[in-house]
Parts: C-alpha cells; structure tokens; sequence
C-alpha cells in the first residue's frame, strides 16, 4: 500500500510497523473497522496493537512506544502545554511558546494530595497498616491426633478410607495415628484490606507522576533564573529567551519557589506512603486481588475509624479512570487532536522566528513578509507549515516546508535545507534542551532559535546561490552606462554585467532611473532590479538588522567579506571550484549553538546543487 512519508517527504510502501503520525493515505481507508480515513488524513494511532486498513490486505502493526502503553503520551506535560499554547493562538493571540502560565496550577497541591497529607497526618493509613481488620479462615489439613484441635466434617470417612493414618486397630475400634483437622488461619485478603492494597498502589503511581511534572517544572524555573544571570550567553539570545519568559509569567515571579516547595511536600509524601509498602498488611495482600472501581458499602468502610477514610481517598485516586478508559476510535481522536495542536504550536514557533528575523519585516494580519526582491508568504496544511518565496510575477522561487512530527528524533545535521521536521516527544526519551535532535516543544527555550535558524538558512541561501548577481545579456547602451554609474561594484560580464558590491542609496537610485529609461524589455528590467535588491539583502546584517555602507562590504567573483560596525557580526563568502561557503559569526572565533543561538550560522554551496 502506497502511502505519503512526512517524515522523508516522498511516496513509500507502507511498512509492516507503523509509526504513528508519520504517514498519510493516500487513498480512502478504514483503520482497524471503525475510523474511515480520506486522502491525505494522517495515520494516527487508535490503542491497538494492529494496523488493518481495509485497502490492504497485508498483516501490519503499530510500533510500541518503550515506556507506557500504546496510544499513550510519552509526557502527558508536554501535550497540557502544547494545548494551553494553541489555545491561546486559535483565540486570536500571539501566546508566548516558552512554558505558558497554565502550567502554574501544576505547582499547587492537588485535593487528593491535601487529603492524603490530612489522613497520614492523623495516623490512619499506618494504623490500618499495623493493625487491620481480619477473618478467621479455617483450612482443613491432615494431623496428628495431639496438633488436632478442631475436626473437619468428613474426618471420620477419610479416616475410614485412609489405613496409612491408623496408630493400631483394636477390636472396640480405630486408634487414629493422623486426623483431618480444620487449623485457622488469619485471612488477611479480606474485601476491604484489598480496597486498602490498591489504593496504596494507586496513590504511589500518582505521586510518582506528579513529582516528574512538578520537577520538570522546577528545573525549567531554575533553569530561566540562570539565563537571567549567565553572562557567557550573547546578551541578544539571552535578552529572547528572557522576553518570551516573561510573557508567560510576568504576573507571577514566585511560581518558581512554590514549584519547590510542592516538590518538597511530594517527596515526603511518596516516602510516607511506600514505607507503608514495607511491612504489615500490604506484603499480605496478594497483588494479584484487584477490586472494582466502585466500591461496596461494607460496614467497616462505613464506620470503622480508620478504614472510612479510605472511601475519599479512593474516589479522588481513580477520579481519572474514565478518562483512561476509552475506545479505539476516541482514542484515535485525541491522537488526531494532539498533533493538530502540535501542528498548531509549530506554526506559533514559525510565527515568532520570522517576526524575530532582523532579514524581513514580519506582517502576522497578513501572514507574509517582503525579503529583498522576494514576497515569503506563510501557508498551513495538514500537519506542517510551509513558507513559499514568490517573485514579483507571484511565481514560486522555492518552498520551506516544516513537517510537525509526533515521537522520534533526527539529528540537525541530518536535517534538509529546506525540509525540516520537527517532533513533540523524543522516541529514545532523552533530554534534548538545544533542540540538536530536532525535538521542540513549550519545555523548551530554543526552540524558537531553532525554527529562526532554519528559515534564516533557507532564505540566505536562496541569496548566496545567485551571488555574483548576473544579468546577461542586455543593451550594449545600458552595460557601459550602469558601469559607468556604479564604477567598481559593477564589472562587465560578457554581455551583462555582475553586481559584486553593495551600491550607495543614491548611485542605486541613479542606476534604477537609467534601467527605467532604457530600451530593454520589461524582463530584463526586472532581473536588474532584483539583482539590485539582492545586492542590497547581502549588505544587511542578520543580528540587529543594520544595513551596511559600502565601505564595509568587500566583493569580488570569487565572493565577499563584511563586517557590521554596529553589533560587530561578519559575515562572508568564498568560492572555490564551484563549491561555497559562507561564514556569519558574530565574534573571531566560533561559538556553541547554546551560547549565540541562531546567530552564527554556516552554508554550504555545492556546484551544481541547490539542496
């Protein structure tokens, strides 16, 4: 079966394990019987272990995640977040995609957690745990006549039948060497220390989950508190990263020391409840006696002084179990709705790389920006974002296309120029902070560097490729006058010329007058007038935007070198057998990506090759 790979971008065989998230139909289909999927839908995952779509005859299945079931999410925080981000965005704004506010009710004490803390407090869970409540349960077992206490209903038949428990036979009768005898035992496994077990269990695996989130919260918290005083970072990234935070959580500067604080309460509440783990009735209880969901109203739930304490407990603990309980095709839903959402945070981050660029000037209303000669112009589908640069003429010169994956990794190394994907949750569950794996979601604060990077490399190749800009061939009249204007930023190129230099403001203005005036086609005209404007696009710095003087620019055929005297950044050009490489740095030596951000960057130009 033919299906589209978002991930490679190309038509595939849809292989025998199946992804989630990563393919769409390309024809109509029914997954597993219950959810018809149209062209181009993406295949979501429903639960289940197998892929049956009803076009295909083949025996296919969804890989499994590596921790937790299938169809779950590997950080159920991340997608809150994710969710709190787009909401904001489908509301009309434009939300701040670093750790949104909504995430602060994560750092007060939930009403189970209060409770628990009241109930461990007074005494009750280790009371029941020292001391339960129990059955008598009489086994009957074969023993010696001086062990026996208590005889069974059919000890005489069996010892009748038994010959090997006789002592000796007289003749008034039997002297009996063993007995069938009921000996009790304390049955601990009654109906209520089993609804005590599970809740334990219960409780334990909330507590776990909660301490993940809220100390993924806190390192986030201290982690913003050290970009605020890191004086290693270029003062530009640093100055982003604490701007996006603070849209987040200006109403709120002690969110980080209450993260702390709930963390401290978590801990000690975990430690509390899994001592009870250790001894007296919970190792007693078999884990393999299980109650169901609603419980009975049995007298000692009711009115013992310990055990009534369970009930609440119990209700707030498995509050979300109808939430966990859903079917395929709602499960397929929700899976379909997260990597909308995540589509949605992709588009945000895309948003706010390009109202960041300091290369083009950003229109959110409109959704489109003017670079050099060039129109880019934002476009949403299905589950990626694609920026299309258009010509004056409205004609597509290239496409950046960034695919919203779901689970996986894919170094930034490997990644296309202008094909990226990006993914919600790491497939090897591993921090990846700088986003090198391509895994950028709320959680993170470069991943807005990160999509900049991205569209700013795509967008200065497209410039750098066409360098020396050359238009030939044109009037003899029109070569010798705009040389005769521009002098040495614009050399004789057979029957055309090369732009290599940036042209002062008012010779480019003079240049522009003349080409206007001429007796060239409109279509020659408008090659030198983009090649003007691209002449001027390389002259601009893309850290702070400055647009440098003549003097500052250096070209030739074999490439450029320029320095901006404003911020300091240089940037360069050079040509060798065809091949390119451009250099901008924004000091002499190079820097880590964790230290500048986007704003060093290098391009590779390969003869006879665009990407």
């Amino acid at each position: 079966m033919k299906v589209w790979d978002r991930h490679a971008g190309r038509e595939v065989e849809l292989p025998t394990t199946v992804e989630p998230g990563r393919f769409e139909v390309l024809s109509p289909c029914v997954l597993n019987g219950h959810t018809s999927l149209e062209m181009g839908d993406i295949l979501w995952g429903d639960g289940n272990v197998r892929c049956v779509l009803s076009a295909d005859s083949s025996d296919r299945k969804f890989a499994l995640p590596t921790t937790g079931s299938a169809g779950d999410s590997p950080n159920p925080l991340i997608d809150e977040a994710v969710g709190a981000v787009t909401d904001g965005l489908m509301a009309g704004e434009l939300p701040s995609p670093i750790m949104p506010a909504q995430l602060e009710k994560h750092v007060d004490l939930l009403d189970i957690e209060r409770l628990l803390s009241e109930i461990l407090a007074a005494g009750h869970l280790q009371a029941i745990s020292k001391k339960p409540r129990l059955d008598m349960r009489y086994d009957a077992e074969v023993l010696p006549v001086s062990r026996s206490r208590r005889l069974s209903q059919d000890a005489l038949t069996t010892l009748a039948s038994n010959s090997r428990d006789w002592s000796r036979r007289r003749i008034t009768g039997i002297v009996p060497a063993r007995l069938k005898s009921l000996v009790s035992e304390d049955e601990y496994a009654i109906y209520e220390n089993v609804v005590f077990a599970r809740l334990i269990d219960r409780v334990l695996g909330l507590l776990r989950a909660r301490i993940h989130e809220v100390l993924q919260l806190l390192k986030k918290h201290e982690q913003a508190k050290q970009f605020s005083d890191a004086q290693h970072l270029d003062h530009r990234l640093r100055k982003e990263i604490c701007s996006l935070w603070g849209q987040s959580f200006a109403d709120n500067p002690e969110a980080g020391a209450r993260a702390k604080n709930t963390h401290e309460v978590l801990t000690s509440l975990y430690g509390k409840v899994k001592q009870i783990t250790y001894r007296g009735l919970y190792p007693r209880v078999p884990r393999t006696m299980n109650v169901p969901i609603a419980l009975r109203n049995t007298n000692i739930l009711r009115h013992d002084p310990h055990y009534r304490h369970l009930r609440p407990l119990w209700l707030l603990a498995n509050s979300g179990a109808s939430k966990e309980m859903q079917t395929p095709q709602q499960k397929f839903e929700v899976a379909k709705a997260r990597g909308a959402r995540y589509a949605a945070f992709i588009e945000l981050l895309t948003r706010k790389a390009l109202d960041a660029s300091a290369l083009l000037a950003w229109d959110n209303v409109s959704g489109s920006a003017t670079f050099g000669p060039w129109e880019v112009l934002l476009r949403l589908e299905k589950g990626a974002c694609l920026l299309e640069l258009l010509d004056d003429q409205g004609d597509s010169v290239d496409r950046l296309t960034l695919v919203a994956g779901w689970r996986g990794r894919l170094s930034w190394a490997q990644q296309r120029d202008n094909y990226y994907v990006f993914f919600c949750h790491d497939s090897e569950s591993m921090d990846d902070e700088l986003g090198e794996n391509s895994i950028l979601h709320p959680l993170q604060f470069y991943a807005v560097e990160r999509v900049r990077l991205a569209i700013e490399k795509w967008l200065l190749k497209q410039v750098l490729m066409r360098y020396p800009f050359t238009v030939s061939p044109i009037p003899g009249e029109l070569q010798s006058t705009i040389i005769a204007a521009a002098g040495t930023k614009v050399q004789k190129a057979g029957y055309g010329v090369r732009f290599v230099g940036l042209l002062p403001p008012k010779i480019e203005a003079d240049v522009e007058a003349i080409v206007q005036r001429s007796s060239a086609n409109e279509a020659t005209k408008r090659t030198i007038r983009t090649s003007l404007r691209l002449a001027r696009l390389i002259g601009l710095c893309r850290v702070c935007g400055h647009q440098l003087p003549p003097s500052l620019f250096h070209g030739s055929d074999n490439g450029f070198k320029a320095n901006c005297g404003e911020c300091g950044s240089t940037w360069m050009l050079a040509t060798t057998n065809g091949n390119a490489r451009s250099e901008y740095r924004t000091e002499k030596l190079k820097r880590p990506f964790a230290e500048v951000g986007c704003r060093e960057l290098t391009i590779i130009l390969k003869a006879g090759s665009q990407f």
